[in-house]
């Protein structure tokens, strides 16, 4: 009997609970991978986060051949490769780990209903999904408050090795290379290495600062956070491996204050919480989840085209902000801080398109997760579950002061004030103009004046809000 275990984003061997099953009730098993090259060509898709996919699967390929077995990749559309390889086998069963944003489960119920064998589908993304845990009325949890009280309470499943497995020699394409794809690296573009190994080693590089996790976690100069969030989000490091990596750390240090390490935690739980959020108000990938602020007439990129650029640019005029969006630019990143500030930026601000903001992101960040995203996005403006007050609005240059006081983080991405004296750094049109000449700096020319008034942007949109919530 012969099972295919049809890989999307678990790219690893170990943990990976779909193969973990399938090698227990089968010798034979065929981790199975489809290059949909309709999908490169269809997504705008961001170099580094190609490149890191492409890191993880060729990695995850020789993982298996150097354990004498095999990742067999078919290029074309998912259900007729699924569909060929059966045939060719005669495989009696499908498995394969769930996902949850509406396009992954549009995508799963065609393949489902139109396989011609047993399918199986397993929960390996999250510790916890779907309606796992719900109030006591029954009902999905949208404050996530109430929500980690019971992620904390629940018992969480541990890793697991797959039993030995044979797979049987089929035609296996190529994995395609960037070029082949359609991908050159952008000049200036730094690329983060993907694959389980890099990402085996970013988690043992934290374990050694987890404690310091929620004093250093807002400090954008430090490497203060895992950076774990490319590997959850292609699968090379699983949430289980994650969460009882710090449970070892803690168990061994019993007497050490372990706040750091559940301020972390607190982390993977927000992951399910957002990802429990898609799955049971799906709507809100296009539509604010406090449907009272649906009548809000945002400002579309091509409705608001110089702000739009300034902001996606990183040439606001706030350092700050610019900075985290030249950090997404150069590297396909940004420190979880500045995700906050820039979208905050954004909403209360410049009053962009919140879809608009949410598509550039899926494009640039490598960890681009449509829940979390949604989520993030949905909160900084005030339109989501658990979101930030509306009349509470992140200040771009007191945030800067606060988390990058002496403006390291800003001096590395924005390479225009790198000389600029550290009393002028957040706010550098006060620069006297003899400073400006000295440091190489003119504002208005070297580094652009800030684009709006801060206070005056405010105002106007706690006005918006309060005009929304009375309509």
């Amino acid at each position: 009997m012969t099972a295919i275990v049809w890989i999307r984003r678990s790219m690893r061997k170990h943990d990976n609970t779909a193969l973990v099953q399938a090698a227990k009730e089968h010798d034979e098993v065929i981790p199975f991978y489809v290059v949909d090259e309709n999908y490169f060509e269809t997504a705008d898709l961001g170099y580094p986060r190609v490149s890191f996919w492409h890191d993880s699967l060729t990695e995850l390929k020789e993982t298996l051949q150097d354990d004498g077995q095999d990742l067999v990749v078919r290029k074309g559309k998912p259900l007729e490769q699924l569909q060929r390889i059966i045939e060719e086998t005669n495989a009696d069963k499908v498995y394969y780990n769930r996902d949850y944003s509406p396009y992954a489960r549009k995508r799963d119920e065609k393949v489902e209903k139109n396989l011609d064998c047993g399918v199986e589908s397993f929960k390996d993304l999250v510790m916890f999904e779907k309606r796992e845990i719900l109030t006591n009325s029954g009902d999905p949890y949208s404050v996530y408050s109430y929500y980690s009280k019971k992620w904390f309470k629940r018992d969480k499943s541990r890793p697991e090795k797959p039993e030995g497995f044979e797979t049987p020699e089929l035609e296996s394409d190529e994995i395609p290379s960037l070029k082949e794809l359609g991908f050159e690296k952008p000049e200036g573009t730094e690329v983060w290495e993907g694959g389980r190994e890099n990402g085996l080693k970013r988690l043992e590089n934290f374990k050694e600062r987890i404690w310091d996790y929620e004093d250093r976690r807002d400090l954008a100069s430090q490497d203060g956070t895992s950076k774990l969030s490319p590997h959850f989000k292609f699968g090379t490091v699983s949430i289980r491996e994650a969460f009882w990596a710090s449970e070892r750390v803690k168990a061994r240090n019993p007497n050490e204050d372990s706040s750091g390490i559940k301020t972390w935690q607190e982390e993977l739980a927000w992951r399910d919480f957002y990802f429990q959020m898609i799955w049971n108000f799906p709507y809100t990938v296009d539509e604010p989840y406090l449907e009272k602020y649906g009548s809000i007439e945002w400002k579309s990129k091509e409705e608001a085209p110089e702000r739009w650029e300034a902001w996606k640019e990183g040439k606001t005029g706030f350092p700050f902000v610019d900075a985290g969006m030249r950090q997404l630019k150069q590297t396909g990143w940004m420190h979880n801080r500045l995700r906050m500030v820039v979208t905050s930026f954004s909403s209360k601000d410049l009053w962009l398109d919140w879809r608009d903001v949410h598509e550039y992101f899926s494009k640039m960040f490598i960890d681009a997760e449509v829940s979390a995203m949604v989520g993030g996005i949905q909160w900084a403006y005030s339109i989501g579950t658990d979101a930030q007050p509306y009349f509470r609005v992140f200040n771009p240059i007191s945030q800067g002061q606060s988390h990058d006081s002496d403006g390291e983080y800003i001096r590395r991405h924005v390479e225009e004030l790198e000389n600029v004296p550290g009393e002028y750094i957040h706010e550098p049109w006060k620069m006297p103009e003899q400073v400006q000449e000295e440091t190489g700096c003119i504002i208005g020319e070297d580094y652009p004046e800030p684009i709006v008034d801060h206070s005056e942007q405010r105002e106007k949109a706690i006005k918006r809000f309060e005009e929304a919530k009375e309509d």
